[in-house]
């Protein structure tokens, strides 16, 4: 599910189309990864997500360099956040955050 906040609130209603399904599909993994009891799924006690480009490109039907930027633009708008210290790998972990909603002083 997408929150409605990515539709209408700024900075997030200017994310392309694509990035805010795949933040929905990443929020499908966090809710799997929550309930993770291995610790696989937890970076420092946090439930964290991972996804490949390749594999984000072939679930929204299109190339890893764009489903890289879908990955950038999330991480512009801290939605996404890297787990640090991860290895070169094929896979990054990602902490997904919330939408956070505007501040009265931020009108």
């Amino acid at each position: 599910m997408i929150p409605s906040s990515l539709l209408s609130e700024e900075p997030y209603r200017e994310l392309p189309g694509e990035s805010k399904l795949l933040y929905g599909h990443l929020l499908g993994l966090l809710r799997l990864s929550a309930q993770d009891t291995t610790g696989r799924w937890k970076a420092n006690g946090r439930p964290c997500v991972s996804l490949s480009r390749a594999s984000a490109g072939r679930l929204l039907h299109c190339q890893r360099e764009k489903a890289a930027g879908l990955f950038a633009a999330l991480e512009r708008c801290g939605l996404l956040e890297p787990v640090p210290g991860q290895p070169n790998g094929k896979a990054r972990r990602y902490y997904l955050n919330l939408p956070r909603p505007k501040e009265p002083n931020e009108l």
